[in-house]
């Protein structure tokens, strides 16, 4: 995994809500959120990325299996919540190395929450 912080990280980060894995929003969800703040969908890899850095870093928590995502007190707190992204990247803490396996999504997960998304 990538340890450098990335405009998709910031991205990521104001995409997802939620204090904890009952609030937390679903995969779909993110990528509404996403598509609304950018006007383009994240690729899986992106999203993957991000949300292990944002992880790592205690800015953000996921059950994947249970498609769930959610913001740590932390990110919630996050200074990166405004400004330009770039602007906001800086505002990030150092990126921490990963603290458990990368975040898999199972086969065609991403593709599905994707399509049902699109599909309104």
């Amino acid at each position: 995994m990538d340890t450098a912080w990335t405009p998709s990280d910031v991205w990521l980060l104001r995409s997802i809500s939620g204090r904890d894995a009952a609030t937390g929003a679903t995969l779909r969800g993110v990528i509404a959120v996403a598509d609304y703040l950018d006007h383009s969908i994240p690729n899986e890899s992106e999203f993957t990325g991000a949300v292990d850095r944002l992880s790592a870093a205690g800015l953000a928590g996921y059950d994947a299996a249970a498609d769930r995502y959610w913001l740590t007190p932390a990110g919630h707190a996050s200074p990166a919540h405004r400004g330009t992204f770039s602007a906001a990247t800086a505002a990030l803490p150092p990126p921490s190395p990963p603290v458990r396996a990368p975040l898999t999504l199972r086969p065609g997960a991403y593709a599905a929450a994707v399509a049902e998304y699109q599909s309104g």
